[in-house]
């Protein structure tokens, strides 16, 4: 099954830390593209651990990079995702 899970690793006043497994893929990035923005209104800073990550399409690179970089982290990027988001315009 291609998937994406989110789990909320912690979450404090300030930010909240998000694991992600699994492919960003078009049918989930709205999934998470909702999560993180319910964070974003709440004013919190988001950190997503991309480390068990294995694959990303074009429509989840473009969700990552409308987040605004100030507000949303990656962390613990893949080699080839970094590429893609660098690609997509996130640098």
């Amino acid at each position: 099954v291609m998937m994406l899970k989110i789990t909320k690793i912690q979450e404090s006043g300030r930010d909240v830390l998000l694991k992600l497994e699994g492919k960003i893929t078009e049918q989930w990035a709205a999934l998470l593209d909702g999560e993180c923005r319910t964070y974003l209104r709440q004013q919190k800073s988001v950190f997503l651990d991309c480390s068990q990550v294995d694959y990303i399409d074009s429509r989840g690179v473009e969700v990552l990079n409308s987040f605004p970089h100030s507000r949303v982290t990656l962390t613990s990027t893949p080699a080839l995702m970094t590429e893609l988001l660098q690609i997509g315009g996130r640098s």
